[in-house]
């Protein structure tokens, strides 16, 4: 064989390696893509203990952080008496603001856009268009278990 048989264009050689180079991002947006559209279920993301069941006074919402999938979340978990319990992600549906809750009104504020839940998450006024994101919370015993969210 003569050198021209043995080596490759540099045309060719550059088409090949920019083509491939394509193909490895592209099929990594379809995974990225794979993951928001199908999220793992929310009972196989690991269970934190945040507390005693005695740290939850009924009706009065106390904001939890869930480190659960590795980065720091908070949520809003609330002991409804007979109602069981509620645990709320504490960003607004809105433009994700934290939402601070009003003691006093027993609702959820949004400072960012006037935003407004009631105690169970549901959109009371403003412009959120979905209520607050449920969370799992499990009572074991005892014990006051947090998770992902629910879907």
């Amino acid at each position: 064989m003569s050198k021209e048989e043995k080596t490759m264009p540099r045309r060719k050689f550059l088409q090949i390696g920019i083509g491939g180079l394509g193909a490895a991002i592209g099929l990594s947006y379809v995974g990225l893509a794979g993951d928001f559209l199908l999220p793992a279920a929310a009972s196989a993301q690991l269970l934190q203990e945040v507390g005693k069941i005695s740290d939850f006074p009924v009706g009065v919402p106390k904001l939890m952080i869930y480190k659960g999938s590795g980065v720091e979340e908070g949520m809003y978990v609330t002991n409804l008496g007979d109602e069981g319990w509620l645990a709320l992600d504490f960003h607004c549906t809105h433009l994700q603001c934290a939402v601070n809750f009003e003691p006093a009104l027993q609702q959820y504020m949004c400072p960012c856009h006037g935003g407004v839940y009631d105690l169970k998450g549901n959109v009371l006024s403003g412009p959120p268009p979905k209520p607050l994101i449920r969370r799992v919370v499990k009572v074991q015993g005892d014990s006051v278990f947090l998770g992902g969210r629910l879907t």
